[in-house]
Formats: structure tokens, sequence, C-alpha cells
């Protein structure tokens, strides 16, 4: 009872005080201005003035260009407040404090910021050069550190505006050719990246993997863009001219760049426009360009064979596709593959090397053998990491290029593509002495089918200069094929290809192109429509293709003898009398060498001291019944009378040499 008694006593005397401080409150100073009184002591002047300046909203006025420094501790221990000038900080390291982000991809459709809409097509086009021009400067100063821009520029070449597209589609071509190693990247283990590696490492291996993704991502939009050309069905105007610069692209980047990743992507576009008819004047431009890049390829992996091996394989398996309707050209490119020229399927192989008597061996210990262990393997990452190709690889790539080359050769005799028999016949007589043994009968047979085909078009009087050719191609080819046989093991017969010359000659005399070439300067046809391309190969003219073969017959095979000596002497020297001069100058000096071998020719030449036992049958082309024992050279007479000077003194010298 006494503390309830206490505490009501004390809420009685806190109630009093709040009433007496009212009290003053309603008769003081206060009561006095709300009241609106004239009359005011100083003091209360000074306390109203306070009190308006209480009621005013604050402003804190804080100097833009002032900020605040750290405080300075004075002598009597007091901190004095420091204010210093402002300094801004400039651009570049207002951008370096700036988060990086990847810039979010823009639609397709606005390729052009909205401010350029004021612009002139002229100078849109100036924008977006210098635009192309910094973002490729960039890159080329400093690889490592702008290697992000080639997707920028990567999406750029994905616009909708014309310009655009195809100014970024082919400045990425120089970046890449400047930036990217002359190695193969490859991508990094499980293991590898779960390794910590240094910063210079890390930036390294960031720098190789975008190059490598971005790289991937290029080829595959030139594999896309060129797949158009002018016979798709609805392509537009813009998709072919991408296409063209696409193929353009990729001929450049498989020439500098086919140590580099993704090779064979590459190689399958220019392929893939090689092998495809050209509609237009520029498809044919391009189309050129795929052929050259196609040979130079091939001439420049003599030291390799990987990149031949690829190719070929890519090749054959194209013209297979279109089931060999394709040009010739795709055809004698193969006569430029330079990884052949010095193999021999049919050497002996390397022989092991003998093992040495245990008495003739270096002891070593075990330590030492370790170490050589050791060594060996430090060797083989070392030629792994060169990416050099040994000689045992060497020679199973030409293998295996020999083996795809004589298989397509093969199959298109088979097929006997008109267009085609000319560049298959040449190239089996180039390779046909690599040839394996097994695949020589096939060949054979199929030559002589070929052979026999065309004398029949020749006999019913339709003389065409590629059936002429193409025989020749097949004689040539024929004692090519057998021309490095172990004689003693196998015998070919090859009696056949003797005959069909010999009832050639006529018909190849009459030829009017007997000395021509693809390198012969001859006037465009005004009615051919489209241009044709002409490989820069090797290819030899009839009349070299004739005296190859008579080489063959007489110096180079058993398949010579004096009687047909004297059958073919009789028949050259009346096709001698037609062929234009350089051939015949060549015949003469062919019979010339070939009356030094055998003697019974010097008989034909004069009538004294031989005995006559029938007549000469010039028409048989039966070499067996033509009886040229019994002929005379009168040719010869009226060569000594011919109107070209060395002519008539060549005829003189045979003359000369026979008596």
């Amino acid at each position: 009872m006494g503390k309830r008694k206490v505490k009501r006593s004390v809420e009685q005397r806190q109630l009093k005080r709040q009433k007496e401080a009212d009290a003053q409150l309603s008769t003081g100073l206060f009561n006095e201005y709300d009241r609106g009184s004239d009359v005011q002591s100083d003091v209360s002047f000074d306390e109203d003035e306070e009190q308006d300046y209480e009621l005013r909203p604050r402003q804190f006025k804080q100097q833009q260009d002032v900020e605040e420094a750290l405080p300075i501790k004075t002598l009597d221990g007091s901190f004095q407040r420091v204010m210093k000038a402002k300094q801004e900080k400039p651009v570049e390291e207002q951008e370096d404090d700036e988060p990086e982000q990847e810039p979010e991809p823009e639609p397709e459709s606005e390729s052009e910021p909205e401010s350029d809409n004021d612009l002139s097509p002229q100078e849109k086009l100036i924008k977006t050069k210098e635009e192309i021009a910094a973002i490729a400067e960039s890159i080329m100063e400093d690889p490592e550190e702008h290697v992000k821009q080639l997707s920028r520029l990567r999406r750029m070449a994905k616009s909708r505006n014309p310009n655009t597209s195809k100014l970024s589609l082919l400045a990425a071509v120089p970046i890449f050719k400047s930036i990217a190693p002359a190695y193969r990247i490859r991508p990094l283990s499980e293991i590898e990246k779960k390794q910590k590696v240094g910063r210079d490492v890390a930036k390294l291996r960031f720098f190789e993997e975008t190059l490598v993704f971005e790289y991937k991502q290029y080829v595959d939009l030139l594999s896309t863009k060129s797949r158009v050309v002018a016979t798709t069905p609805k392509a537009s105007e813009l998709d072919i001219q991408l296409g063209v610069l696409a193929n353009n692209a990729a001929c450049e980047l498989a020439l500098a760049l086919r140590f580099f990743n993704y090779r064979k992507d590459l190689l399958q576009i220019v392929v893939r426009r090689a092998i495809r008819k050209p509609a237009t004047e520029q498809e044919f431009k391009v189309y050129e360009k795929s052929i050259q890049t196609i040979e130079e390829l091939f001439k420049e992996d003599a030291d390799r064979g990987d990149i031949s091996l690829e190719l070929a394989t890519l090749l054959g398996r194209a013209i297979r596709t279109r089931e060999f309707k394709v040009d010739e050209s795709v055809v004698n490119v193969f006569l430029a593959l330079s990884v052949l020229d010095d193999y021999n399927p049919n050497a002996k192989e390397h022989e092991e090397p003998l093992k040495l008597k245990k008495k003739e061996r270096v002891h070593l210990s075990k330590k030492e053998r370790k170490q050589r262990k050791e060594r060996k393997l430090i060797e083989k990452e070392l030629l792994a990491a060169e990416q050099a190709v040994t000689a045992e690889e060497r020679e199973r790539n030409q293998a295996q290029v020999l083996k795809i080359l004589v298989t397509l050769y093969l199959e298109i005799l088979r097929a006997r593509p008109e267009k085609l028999m000319a560049p298959v016949l040449e190239g089996l007589a180039k390779y046909g002495h690599q040839v394996n043994v097994d695949l020589i009968g096939d060949f054979l047979q199929v030559l002589r089918e070929i052979c026999e085909n065309m004398l029949e078009t020749i006999n019913e009087g339709t003389i065409v200069s590629t059936s002429l050719r193409q025989i020749l191609l097949a004689i040539v080819t024929s004692f090519s094929l057998t021309a490095n046989l172990p004689t003693k093991r196998i015998s070919v017969d090859l009696n056949k290809f003797v005959q069909y010359l010999y009832s050639l000659l006529p018909s190849l005399a009459l030829d009017p192109d007997i000395e021509f070439s693809h390198k012969t300067l001859r006037l465009i046809d005004p009615l051919q429509t489209t241009a044709q391309y002409r490989p820069n190969v090797n290819i030899a003219t009839k009349a070299e293709l004739l005296l190859r073969c008579l080489d063959y017959i007489f110096f180079n095979s058993r398949s010579g003898s004096g009687k047909r000596s004297l059958v073919f002497t009789k028949r050259l020297y009346s096709a001698i009398l037609q062929t234009p001069e350089k051939s015949s100058i060549a015949g003469l000096k062919f019979l010339d060498k070939l009356m030094a071998r055998y003697e019974d020719i010097k008989g034909l030449y004069t009538t004294e001291d031989r005995i006559q036992n029938g007549v000469y049958r010039p028409e048989m082309d039966n070499m067996e019944l033509a009886n040229a024992d019994v002929a005379v050279l009168w040719e010869n007479v009226l060569l000594e009378s011919h109107y070209c000077p060395n002519v008539a003194a060549g005829a003189k010298a045979v003359m000369k040499r026979a008596k």
C-alpha cells in the first residue's frame, strides 16, 4: 500500500509542473507574437528572426568542382576540414572503370544506327568502311586484346545491308591471314582446363580458343554463302554476289592457312565450286580460280602428301557423285600432283637393319637404358609438335593418293564419258608406270576396247580430231603401264596396240590440228557462248604423241622388229608428204634414228641387188599382209624438192646415209 501512495504522489507532482509550464507559454513572449503586438523588445526580435530562419527550407549548396580531402590535424590537436578542386577523369579511364560487357547482337534489319538516316548513301558507305577499317586495325595491332572484335565483324557480315555484308566478308580474310598461326591449334583436355596457369598462359589460351571458335563460325558462313549460284531457285542478285565473294575468300584462306584448323571444310568449298559448270562470266572467273587453287595445292605438297590425300579424296567423291558430268579441267588438275613424282610402288621394301650380335652390343646400365627410352619419347613428342611428316607417312600418303587416282581413272574409262576420255588417258600416260601389277590387265582390256571403237568410227569416214587423240593416248598409256614391269616374271602382249598405230597413220596425216594444242594462239570462236578453261599443264600435241608411240615400240619395248621397221618406214614416208613442215622434220629425224638401229631399212632406198617377190599393198591395214619388203621409198625423192628448205635438206641427209 505504501508503494502505491508514493507512485501516485510522484505523478501528481509531474502533472502540476506541466500545468505551470503551459501557463507560462500562454502569458509569455510567444503569446504576444501570436497576437501581432507592435511593441517587441530587441531580444524578441532576434528570436523571431532565428525562428524564421529555422522555418525556411534547407538548401545544401555543394560546389560541383570541389571535393573534400583528408582532414588536417592542427598544433592544438583539433582537426581542420580541407576542400580541394575536383579533377575530372579522362575518357579512357572512365571507360576502363566501367565493367566490360559483351555487346548484345543487333538484329539484322538494324545494320545502320538511327542517326545515319540523315546521311546520303555515299556518306553511309564511307562511314561503314571507316568502321570496318577501325575494327581490322585494332585486331591486327593487338590480336590478344581485341580478338572479341571478330564476333562483331562476323555479325556485320550477316547484315542485310549489301555494302556492310560484302565489306565485312572480305575484310575478315586479311585479318585471319595475319593473326592465325601456321600450325593446328588443338583443343584443351579436361585435365589441362582444371590446371592453374599463369596470367600470360591464360591470356594466350583465351586468345587461341576465341580465334578457333570465330574462325570456325566464319568458315561455316562461307560454306553457307558459297552454295548459292546463278542457277539456284529464288536466289537474289545479292546472294549470288556473296556466293562468289565467299568462294574467293575460301580459295585465299585454303592457300594461306592450309596448315591451320578446318582445312578440310575450306577444301570442300573449293571443290564444290570446281565441279560445277559456270553459268555466267562472273562465275567462270571464280571457277577458274578454284581450279588454279587446287593445282597450286597439289604442286606445293611435294614434301608431305597429306593435303594431296584430302584433296584427291574430296575430288574423287565429288566426281562420282555427279556421275562424271564435269569439265575435263577438273580431271586435268591431277596432272599437277607433285607428291607422286618420286614414288615407285614396285620398289623393294626397306630392309630392316640387322640385329647386332651379343658380342658386338654396347653394354648399357639400367639408368642409361632408361635415359635413352626417355630421349626417344621426347624426340617423338617434338616430331608430333612440329607436325613433321616422316618418310613412312609420306610413302603411305603417296600410296593412298595413287590408289584413289587409279581407281577413279578406271571407273571413268569404264563409263566412257566423251569429255573425260582424253584427260584420263593423259593422266594414265603420266602415272601409268606407277600402277599396281594387279590392275594392269584391267586397264589394258579397257584401252583395247577404246581403240577398237574409235577405229570403227574412223573407218566409217567420220574422222574426229578428239578420236585420233584418244587412240594415241591409249597406245602411249598401254606402253607406259608395262614400262617398269619385271619382264622375267610377267610377259604382256602389246601387238594389238602396234597394229592400231599402223592403221591410224593415214588418218593422222590428214588431220589439220596435228600440231595444235591449248597453248597454240588461235582465234576465239564467235559462236562460243561461254568461255572454256584450259589448264596450264603439259599436254602434248598429236605429233608429239605419235613420236612417243613410235619410240615406245622400237626403242623402249620388245614390240619392235626388223620387219615392222620396214612397214612403218614406208607408211611414215607417205604420211610425211601430207604433214606440216615441223612434223615432217621430226619424222625424218626419227627415221634416221630408226635406220641406225635396223640396217634392213637401207634397202628400201634403192632397187639394185634386190630380189622382189610380190607387190606392195599400201591400202592394207594389216602389217603382215602389206608386203613392205618389195617397196621403194620414192617419197624421199619428192621430199628432196620440198618447198621448205629444212625438209629438203633432211631428206637429202637421210638418202646420203642410206647410200
